[in-house]
């Protein structure tokens, strides 16, 4: 008999030399205890989150399908999310994973530029070595001075976003390395969202098997389509260089010149009258190498205009002013709209991004830096997949958890998981803490196609079993009237599975003839409903049966090929291959 085959994580032990695609190995550079884990401010000096310190000996698993990693914005510091990861440790549990540290004008040289790591000679970045373990989330951190302490002076959170997508691919592979999971998901604030946009769209960022590893990109108040706003009032007032590579890559236009931003939308990495011309004289910008490749002077492709993954589950948060001056502003007071949408710039995506609104009045600068502190908005953002296509993927005879949140632009939410089962098992299905008021769960198969019925709540619980062959399935879960409470409560699940005899209405099933010319008789079996795809899973159609053991499927009206024909009843489902003459 067959054994069910278990999929066992792993933890990879910390390693101090990563290898990267491009032949280049890096260091985690050492420094003072204290510099991890004290930041200062001027004068002033303050604790910084970090990890609980445990021994080799910590066990810990989270109920996450995916680790996230939280990306800071223009001229501020992981401490942004304090406020929001906080509420999650309370209210969910969470663990921190720790932080990633890193110093990108390691050599503090704004003239010249490139995404070299210590120990090279001149090498703009250094990434340090820090406590990471085993959690639910991690930090981004560019608030990084070249010894490691923390509270930059080197203009290294105003760095360009070519070196901040290259220090993400590290951050990445270290997150998968310790949490044993094979995909993340990235959020990313302001400019953090575009710091996740160079790794997702520049495959030279990728892990050495040409994969992003990338499940969830959530931005919020990212300005995908530029902003000028940082480099006017507002940089004196924030201490903004706006001299510096971010100010240069975040444009939207250049004000003398007039041409549309060079790092978003592309251009020529040239400094004069008619490029690059933001202050009508020369030099604008420290340097004008946007690709940070050490060679000036290139045409450099623009990030809008480079192709990115469609099967990525894409969110954004949007900040709006209400009530401002009689009406309402669409804008954060530093990204305005549509620029903050990221569907403007992506066009045709296949699954585009859902957008969420985060509101508030008068606040016409502050909105912007407001959105990293609030979970609601976030956590609509971080809720699981709409489509199958997107599902996380899970294991089965593991707990879970999963969040109900108002979508948009639908008001059901639904929440896909995707699993595989390698022998014929009966897998049990069960859901608690349910506190949406109507729930149900669905088992569908690889082609999208249910396996039974769908399931109703039963006050705070869902339970079911089906009795599945071997493959891939999906795991439905439909919140149909969420409230924006619900979020506070997260759901529990887990596919418990375990080996099933055949169910017996299948053992003396036939179908014949086969090759067919036209009518296929099946026989000796109880059917509610048979599915026809091709050989490519495509639905060509499906046909509803009363439960008679001999039944008879009409193929004539198609064309030779092979076929595979789905057969269901109440708890198990079948598939055979069929000629069709």
């Amino acid at each position: 008999m067959n054994k069910i085959t278990s999929f066992i994580s792993v933890s990879i032990v910390f390693i101090s030399t990563l290898g990267f695609s491009q032949n280049q190995s890096i260091q985690f550079k050492p420094r003072p205890a204290e510099f991890e884990f004290y930041g200062s401010i001027n004068d002033s000096v303050y604790a910084l989150k970090a990890p609980i310190n445990t021994t080799t000996n910590r066990t810990f698993e989270s109920k996450l399908p995916y680790p996230i990693i939280f990306i800071h914005g223009l001229n501020s510091s992981s401490e942004t999310w304090n406020t929001s990861t906080d509420y999650y440790d309370t209210q969910y549990g969470f663990t921190f994973g720790g932080r990633f540290d890193f110093c990108l004008n390691a050599d503090n040289n704004n003239t010249t530029t490139n995404k070299n790591f210590y120990p090279t000679a001149g090498a703009d970045i250094v990434a340090f070595e820090s406590l990471v373990q085993n959690g639910d989330y991690f930090y981004v951190n560019f608030d990084v001075n070249p010894n490691g302490s923390i509270g930059t002076s080197v203009l290294s959170n105003q760095s360009a976003i070519a070196k901040q997508g290259a220090a993400v691919k590290v951050a990445v592979q270290r997150v998968m390395e310790v949490t044993g999971k094979n995909k993340v998901i990235l959020v990313g604030h302001s400019m953090g969202g575009l710091a996740s946009r160079e790794y997702i769209q520049n495959s030279e960022n990728w892990q050495s098997d040409n994969q992003h590893h990338v499940a969830k990109l959530l931005t919020l108040g990212t300005p995908h389509g530029g902003s000028n706003a940082s480099d006017n009032i507002l940089a004196f007032m924030t201490g903004t260089d706006v001299s510096s590579e971010a100010i240069r890559d975040l444009k939207t236009t250049y004000y003398y010149s007039g041409e549309p931003g060079h790092f978003l939308f592309g251009g020529l990495e040239v400094q004069n009258s008619s490029s690059m011309n933001d202050n009508s004289y020369i030099p604008d910008f420290y340097n004008s190498d946007i690709n940070c490749n050490g060679i000036v002077g290139e045409t450099i492709l623009g990030l809008n205009q480079k192709s990115i993954d469609h099967f990525i589950d894409f969110s954004c948060v949007i900040g709006r002013i209400t009530n401002a001056f009689g009406g309402n502003i669409t804008t954060d007071g530093v990204v305005p709209e549509p620029s903050s949408n990221m569907n403007t710039y992506l066009t045709g995506l296949t699954y585009p991004a859902k957008l969420f609104y985060f509101n508030s009045g008068y606040d016409i600068i502050e909105n912007h830096t407001e959105l990293t502190g609030y979970p609601y908005q976030m956590m609509q953002g971080l809720d699981e997949p709409n489509f199958k296509e997107l599902a996380y993927s899970i294991e089965t005879n593991k707990n879970y958890i999963g969040y109900t949140t108002i979508q948009n632009p639908t008001g059901a939410d639904n929440d896909y998981f995707k699993f595989t089962v390698t022998d014929n098992v009966d897998a049990a299905v069960s859901v608690s803490s349910i506190v949406t008021s109507s729930m149900n769960g669905t088992i569908l198969n690889s082609v999208g196609t249910t396996v039974g019925v769908s399931q109703n709540n039963s006050g705070a619980t869902i339970n079911f079993t089906r009795t599945l062959a071997p493959g891939d399935y999906f795991l439905k879960l439909t919140s149909t009237n969420p409230t924006n409470t619900n979020y506070t409560t997260p759901y529990q699940f887990n596919i418990a599975t375990t080996l099933s005899a055949e169910d017996i209405s299948f053992e003396s099933f036939v179908f014949y003839p086969n090759p067919v010319k036209d009518v296929l008789h099946l026989d000796n079996i109880s059917l509610t409903k048979v599915s026809v795809y091709s050989i490519l899973e495509q639905l060509i159609e499906a046909k509803s049966f009363e439960n008679t053991t001999s039944n008879t499927l009409d193929l004539s009206s198609l064309e030779s090929g092979i076929y595979l024909i789905v057969l269901e009843n109440n708890s198990q489902q079948k598939t055979i291959k069929v000629v069709k003459e």
